[in-house]
């Protein structure tokens, strides 16, 4: 059996800059956090690429962002209502302190290497 098999393919829109959000939901409020996230993208739709939440199946999740440029980024990152500010209430502190942990930069065009 061959993975992606039947498939269509489309054009993929290059991005400029990713970033990485990982974070723990307190105990019992994962369901509400998802909520609230949907009704914050509904509300204050993301102009990106893409912005989605991924399970990474140890009761951590990461929401990932994918944007045009660093431009686009910094846009989302000083609006008024951000969404990690919104997320924070459902969200349980690492050890440091810190409700997230994160990580981001521009894209690295490998296309370029060739």
């Amino acid at each position: 059996m061959m993975f992606g098999k039947g498939i269509k393919r489309r054009k993929v829109e290059m991005a400029g800059m990713i970033n990485c959000m990982r974070f723990r939901p307190k105990t019992g409020q994962a369901e509400a956090l998802f909520k609230a996230y949907a009704e914050y993208v509904r509300d204050y739709p993301f102009d990106d690429i893409m912005h989605n939440i991924i399970d990474l199946g140890d009761g951590e999740f990461a929401l990932i962002g994918v944007h045009h440029s660093v431009d686009s980024f910094i846009d989302i990152m000083n609006r008024d209502n951000r969404v990690s500010q919104m997320m924070r209430e459902y969200v349980e502190p690492y050890e440091d302190g810190e409700s997230f942990h994160s990580f981001s930069g521009p894209v690295v065009n490998c296309d370029d290497y060739l």
